[in-house]
C-alpha cells in the first residue's frame, strides 16, 4: 500500500479524566459573596434579615412591595430571592408568578418566608416555582443553613452550565484535532489494521474496493486479494437486498454530490458463518493514493441490539409493573423509579433521581433496622421486610419490600433494586379487625381481652423492674336508672363521658378499659407506693362527681372503686381481677361513691355473699321470711292509723339478715319481683284480717314496691287479683315508691302508675328530699302522700336549716293536696315540732319499732300515744 502526504485520516481518542471544578470555580460555589434580594412589607423584618445576612458577607437588597421588588430585581439579578406572602396590593404568590414568567429572572431561586404555615399555602408556593418555604417565626441558624443550601445549589447549577459550555467547546476542538489526525500518514496504518471494526475503502471513480483491513477479512472469512478490486456490484455480503440497492444508489449519488452523508446506517450482513449480523455503517471522504475515496467503518452492534431489545422488554415490564420499583447505585442514590412508584409516593422521577430513598422515611424504622438491612444486602443476600413511609403530601403508607443487589460480571455490586407493594389497605383492614377484637366499639377503650393482655404485660414488667402495679375496678352507681330514664342513647352518652373523664385524669401510660356495661378497669403501671393509688382513686371519684349534661338534663353519677395491688394481693392476672371486683363490691356495700382496697377479709365477705345468695334462692320455699309492721300514728290524735309492712329474713345458717343486705341482692339476682309478690299477697291478707277486727275503722297498710315490680307489665294484674282474693278495698293499701323511680319514664312503669290511679290505690313518695325532688312529677302522678326521710327528722328541732326545710316540705305538700308522713321519730321534741308544723302522720321508735303480728294486740292497747 502506498501513501501520500495528507492522504490519510484517522480518529485516535485520547481520554483524560476531567476535574469538573477548578479552584476558581470552587470559589464560585461559596455563598460568601452571594447577592440576596428580600421583599417584605415589614421594615422591621427587612432590617432584621438585612442585619444578620450582611454579617455573613452577603450583599442584601430590599423592597417593601412586590412591584418595586420586581423592577429592582431585573436590575440587580440576585443569586436568591426571599419573599413574604402576606403583602398589600400584590402578595408573594403573585410576585413569584410574575418573576417566573420573565426569562431573565425565571431561574433565580425563590424562598418564601411567611407566617402562613398551612399545607395549602406551602403547596401553592412550591407549585409556583419556589425552592423552599420557611415558616415564621424562624431561627437564624435554620434560615442561614437553608439559604446557604439553596445558594450553593443555584451557584453549582450556574457553574455546571458554564462548565458544560467549556466542555462542548473542548469536544469540538477535540473532534477537529481527531479529524486532522485521521489525515495523519503515521497513524493511519496502525489504526486501519488494528481497528476492532471491519473497514474498507471504496474508490469513487473506479467503483471498486481499494483496500480492506484485517478485521474485515476475518469478519467475512475472505482474503484481501479476493476483495480488493471487486466492484460495487459484487458487494454480496448484504443480507437485505433493499439495503444493498439503497447503498449502491447512494454511492452513485455521492459521486455527483459529495455532501451526501453515510452516517451510522444500520444494515444487516452475513458473517463468515453465514449468520446475520447487525452493523452500524459510517463513511467519511478521504484521499487514498491521490484518489477520492470513501472510508467505511462497520461496527458490529448485534449483541447491543439484542441487549437493547431485552432491556426494552424489561423496561416495559418495569414501567407496567403493578409493583413499585426503585433502582439505586451502590451509594443508595436513586437512578430509576417506575410509574407505580410515582403513583404511590406522589414524587415524579425527576424529583427523586439522585436522591436517597430516605426522603420517604416516616421515622418509624430504627437505625438498627436500617443497619441490619444494609448489612444483609452488602453480604449479597436478599432483604425482605416492610416500610412505613411518607408520601409527598405527608400521608403515611405501608409497603412490603424485597431488595436485591445487582452485580457485574466480576461479582461486584453496582446497583440495588427494590420491588415494593403498597399494603396500606391490608394493614388498615388488619388494624380494623384488631381494633374490633380488642377495643370497645362505644368508648374506643380497650376491652376485656386487651385489658387482660396489658395487665399481664404490666405484671411482667413489674417483675423485671421490681415495682408495683395498681388495679382498679370501677362500677357506676345507679347507672341503670340513667339507662331506664333516658334510654340506651342517654346511657351510651354517659359511658362515653365517663371514659373521657377517666382518661383525662390519668397518665398516658395508664390503661383505662371498659369491661362491659358500666364496669371499667384501670391498670396503673410503675407504681412506687400503694399510697399513690389512694390519691388517684380520690381524684377519679372527684371527676366522677361532676354533673353530666345528658339530653338537656343534668345528672350526678357516682362510682365505686375496688383497688388491688400486685404483688401484695396476688401474682396472677385473674386473681387480681377477682380481688379488684371483690373490693369494688365492698365499696358499694359501704355506701357507694367511695373506694376500698382489697383485704383478705374481703374474700371471706365474698364467700359469705355467695352463701347468702344461695340461701336467698331457697328462702321463700323454706318459709324463712316474716313480715313485721311498724305503726303509723296520727300526730294530732296519737292514734294508730296505719302501718308499714317490712320484710325480715331469718336463716338457720346466716341468722337474722338485715333488709339492706338481702333486698339489694334480690334486685341483683332477679328475685325481687317474686319476693314483692309474696309480700303483697301476705299484706293484703293481713289488712283484710285486721279490718274485720277493727270493725272497718280507718286503717291502711303501706308496702314498699321495688322499681322492677313497677316496670313489670303483669304487676297491676297480679295486685288486682290479690285485692279481689282477700276482698281488700283500695283505700286500705298504700304503695311506697322512691323519688328516683318516677324519673324513669319507662312505658310499662307509666302504664302501671296509670292503672293504679284507675284502681284508686294510693301512692306515697318515699324518702322525699334525698333524690331529685321534682315538683313536676308530684303534679304529674296521683300521689296521696309523701314521706320525710329520717335523715331530716333526726336533726329536729335543733338544726334551724333543717327545720326550715321540713317546714317548707310540709307546706308545699299540703298546697299540693298531699298528706305528710315523717319517718324516724324518736323523741317527744321531734313529735311536738312536726305536729306544730302541721305534719299529718309519723312513725318511729318513739311509738314502736316494727313488730310481728302477734305483738300488735298489746300495741293496740297503748294508744293513743302522747308526747
Amino acid at each position: 500500500m502506498s501513501r501520500g502526504k495528507g492522504d490519510y485520516a484517522t480518529i485516535v481518542p485520547q481520554l483524560n479524566r476531567l476535574n469538573f471544578y477548578t479552584a476558581p470555580e470552587r470559589s464560585m460555589l461559596s455563598s460568601e459573596n452571594a447577592t440576596i434580594f428580600i421583599i417584605d412589607d415589614s421594615p422591621l423584618n427587612l432590617n432584621v434579615l438585612r442585619r444578620f445576612m450582611e454579617s455573613l458577607g452577603w450583599q442584601v437588597f430590599t423592597a417593601e412591595d412586590g412591584a418595586t421588588g420586581i423592577a429592582e430585581i431585573l436590575k440587580v439579578r440576585p443569586d436568591i430571592i426571599i419573599l413574604d406572602v402576606m403583602m398589600p396590593s400584590m402578595d408573594g404568590f403573585e410576585v413569584c408568578r410574575r418573576l417566573k414568567e420573565v426569562p431573565a429572572t425565571a431561574k433565580i431561586p425563590i424562598v418564601f418566608l411567611s407566617a402562613l404555615a398551612d399545607q395549602e399555602s406551602i403547596v401553592k408556593g412550591l407549585e409556583l416555582g419556589a425552592v423552599d418555604y420557611i415558616r415564621k417565626p424562624f431561627q437564624q441558624a435554620e434560615i442561614i443553613t437553608r439559604l446557604q443550601l439553596r445558594l450553593k445549589l443555584y451557584q453549582a447549577n450556574q457553574a455546571l452550565l458554564q462548565k458544560n459550555q467549556e466542555l462542548e467547546e473542548q469536544i469540538q476542538k477535540t473532534e477537529r484535532a481527531q479529524a486532522a489526525l485521521m489525515q495523519s500518514e503515521i497513524n493511519f496504518t496502525v489504526a486501519f489494521n488494528q481497528s476492532p471494526d471491519p473497514i474498507f475503502i471504496y474508490g469513487c471513480s473506479s467503483g471498486c474496493i481499494m483496500d480492506v483491513n484485517q478485521q474485515f477479512c476475518r469478519f467475512f472469512g475472505l482474503n484481501k486479494q479476493d476483495l480488493v478490486g471487486i466492484s460495487r456490484q459484487q458487494f454480496y455480503f448484504w443480507a437485505d437486498e433493499q439495503q444493498r440497492q439503497s447503498f449502491l444508489r447512494d454511492l452513485l449519488l455521492w459521486q455527483k454530490d459529495s455532501q451526501l452523508k453515510f452516517k451510522n446506517r444500520e444494515v444487516e450482513v452475513y458473517d463468515h458463518e453465514k449468520q446475520i449480523r447487525t452493523m452500524l455503517l459510517s463513511g467519511e471522504p478521504i484521499e487514498f493514493n491521490q484518489v477520492d475515496c470513501l472510508l467505511f467503518v462497520m461496527r458490529d452492534i448485534t449483541e447491543r441490539r439484542k441487549a437493547e431489545k431485552q432491556l426494552k422488554i424489561l423496561s416495559q415490564a418495569c414501567e407496567q409493573s403493578p409493583a413499585s420499583i426503585v433502582i439505586t447505585d451502590v451509594e443508595g442514590n436513586i437512578t430509576y423509579v417506575n410509574p407505580k412508584f410515582e403513583e404511590i409516593s406522589g414524587y415524579s422521577m425527576e424529583e427523586v433521581l439522585g436522591c436517597n430513598p430516605r426522603i420517604l422515611k416516616s421515622g418509624d424504622k430504627t437505625k438498627d433496622d436500617y443497619e441490619f438491612m444494609w448489612h444483609t444486602l452488602a453480604a449479597g443476600r436478599n432483604w425482605h421486610g416492610e416500610f412505613h413511609n411518607r408520601r409527598k403530601n405527608g400521608e403515611l403508607y405501608w409497603e412490603r419490600a424485597s431488595i436485591s443487589a445487582i452485580c457485574d460480571q466480576q461479582g461486584i455490586i453496582t446497583h440495588y433494586v427494590a420491588v415494593k407493594e403498597d399494603i396500606t389497605k391490608e394493614k388498615q383492614q388488619t388494624a380494623a379487625l384488631f381494633h374490633q377484637a380488642h377495643y370497645d366499639h362505644l368508648t374506643g377503650l380497650p376491652n376485656r381481652i386487651l385489658a387482660k393482655d396489658r395487665l399481664q404485660q404490666a405484671i411482667e414488667s413489674a417483675l423485671r423492674h421490681k415495682h408495683l402495679v395498681g388495679l382498679m375496678f370501677l362500677d357506676l352507681d345507679n347507672f341503670k336508672k340513667v339507662n331506664d330514664t333516658l334510654g340506651h342513647d342517654g346511657g351510651d352518652q354517659l359511658l362515653v363521658e365517663v371514659s373521657e373523664r377517666l382518661q383525662r385524669a390519668l397518665r398516658q401510660t395508664d390503661t383505662v378499659a371498659r369491661l362491659g356495661g358500666d364496669e371499667f378497669l384501670i391498670i396503673l403501671d410503675q407504681v412506687s407506693h400503694s399510697r399513690k393509688l389512694m390519691a388517684i382513686a380520690q381524684r377519679l371519684l372527684g371527676v366522677m362527681r361532676q354533673p353530666v349534661n345528658l339530653q338537656g338534663t343534668e345528672f350526678f353519677v357516682h362510682g365505686s372503686i375496688g383497688i388491688t395491688v400486685f404483688p401484695d394481693d396476688g401474682l396472677q392476672a385473674n386473681v387480681l381481677l377477682r380481688n379488684a371486683d371483690t373490693a369494688m363490691y365492698a365499696a358499694k356495700v359501704a355506701g357507694r361513691n367511695m373506694f376500698r382496697f382489697f383485704t383478705p377479709h374481703m374474700n371471706q365477705a365474698a364467700q359469705k355473699r355467695m352463701a347468702m345468695e344461695s340461701e336467698l334462692r331457697q328462702a321463700l320455699s323454706s318459709q324463712e321470711f316474716k313480715i313485721f309492721y311498724q305503726p303509723i300514728v296520727n300526730l294530732e290524735s296519737g292514734k294508730i292509723v296505719g302501718a308499714e309492712a317490712l320484710m325480715r329474713w331469718h336463716n338457720q345458717h346466716l341468722g337474722l339478715v338485715p333488709p339492706d343486705q338481702f333486698i339489694p341482692m334480690a334486685e341483683e339476682v332477679g328475685l325481687i319481683v317474686e319476693l314483692g309478690e309474696w309480700l303483697l299477697d301476705h299484706v293484703c291478707r293481713q289488712v283484710a284480717h285486721w279490718h274485720v277486727l277493727l270493725d272497718d275503722e280507718f286503717f291502711w297498710l303501706s308496702v314498699n314496691v321495688s322499681p322492677r315490680q313497677l316496670k313489670d307489665s303483669y304487676f297491676t294484674t297480679i295486685l288486682r287479683e290479690f285485692l279481689q282474693r282477700y276482698q281488700v278495698r283500695p283505700e286500705w293499701l298504700e304503695l311506697e315508691i322512691t323519688e328516683n323511680l318516677i324519673l324513669e319514664e319507662n312505658s310499662d312503669l307509666l302504664k302501671n302508675l296509670s292503672d293504679l290511679e284507675q284502681e284508686n290505690i294510693a301512692l306515697s313518695l318515699d324518702d322525699f328530699g334525698t333524690g331529685y325532688s321534682s315538683l313536676n312529677y308530684l303534679r304529674k302522678f296521683n300521689f296521696n302522700s309523701l314521706k320525710i326521710d329520717r335523715c331530716f327528722v333526726e336533726l329536729l328541732p335543733q338544726d334551724n336549716n333543717t327545720g326550715g326545710l321540713v317546714r317548707a316540705i310540709i307546706a308545699m305538700a299540703h298546697h299540693l293536696g298531699l298528706k305528710v308522713i315523717a319517718e324516724g321519730i324518736e323523741t317527744s321534741a321531734q313529735w311536738n315540732f312536726l305536729r306544730a308544723e302541721g305534719c299529718d302522720y309519723g312513725q318511729g321508735y318513739l311509738f314502736s319499732p316494727a313488730i310481728a303480728v302477734e305483738e300488735w294486740e298489746s300495741l293496740w292497747q297503748k294508744q293513743p300515744f302522747s308526747p
